[in-house]
């Protein structure tokens, strides 16, 4: 089992936190991000692990695991960046975990995850509106669709809504790709960008995860109840840290 960390972002929204260092090294509750998903693939008996590297790539260095660099970070989005590790793709030795490098989550989660015999499995949770009751003024602002059927495979993700019932769970930024399907899918990407030129450095990880849905590659829902935070906002720190000292963080996340 492989893992691929994307964290190649500097987090401008997390203001003085990552001014001058990835958004991966943005301390919480005493340890970086980076840090504590290290662990967590650790304690998963996960030890291959690589990562898409951007904004001040030197300051990852000293964690001495493979990496790959996306020098046009600042123009670019998630899949661009997934696709620096091009080489992951290119052989079935073993499956691929791919986590976004901003946000932390519990090892129970990610071994539900690597127990998935889908093609390609999300982590979806199914208790998202908790946290982002917590996070936002109105949760609707910054949710998208998620709509899957009885057997967890999903139908549609990453759309704007204006109803919580197009919304079954929040897609986490944790993906599994089965080793017999990386070939497949980065041809897929590889495609996209010879019929998609000029869209391919901004495709969105959740219309990429579409476009695999619309070419007939089954995309499941392994479904969690919290145990994850997603770092985006100075504001989520200060909530987070907030939780913790009063005792209330447990109800989101166990670290």
């Amino acid at each position: 089992m492989r893992a691929l960390i994307l964290a190649a972002g500097q987090g401008k929204r997390l203001g003085k936190a990552s001014k001058n260092k990835p958004k991966c090294l943005v301390e919480l509750f005493g340890k970086s991000i980076l840090q504590s998903q290290i662990e967590v693939f650790n304690s998963n008996k996960i030890t291959e692990i690589n990562i898409v590297t951007g904004f001040k790539s030197n300051h990852l260095k000293k964690f001495k695991i493979n990496s790959f660099h996306n020098e046009d970070y600042k123009e670019t989005n998630m899949v661009f960046s997934m696709f620096k590790a091009s080489e992951l793709f290119e052989s079935n030795k073993s499956d691929l975990i791919v986590s976004y490098g901003d946000i932390v989550y519990e090892k129970n989660n990610l071994k539900k995850l690597i127990k998935s015999k889908s093609p390609v499995s999300v982590a979806v949770d199914l208790n998202w509106k908790n946290l982002w009751d917590e996070r936002f003024d109105n949760p609707l602002d910054d949710a998208e669709t998620m709509k899957f059927d009885s057997d967890l495979n999903i139908l549609e993700l990453g759309k704007k809504t204006n109803s919580y019932d197009d919304i079954q769970g929040q897609y986490m930024g944790l993906i599994k790709f089965k080793k017999d399907y990386l070939k497949e899918v980065r041809e897929i990407y590889l495609d996209f960008i010879r019929t998609n030129p000029n869209e391919y450095k901004n495709l969105f990880m959740t219309d990429f995860l579409q476009l695999l849905i619309n070419k007939n590659i089954r995309v499941n829902a392994s479904l969690v109840e919290g145990g994850w935070l997603e770092i985006d906002t100075e504001k989520d720190i200060i909530s987070y840290e907030n939780l913790n000292k009063s005792g209330d963080l447990k109800k989101f996340y166990n670290y």
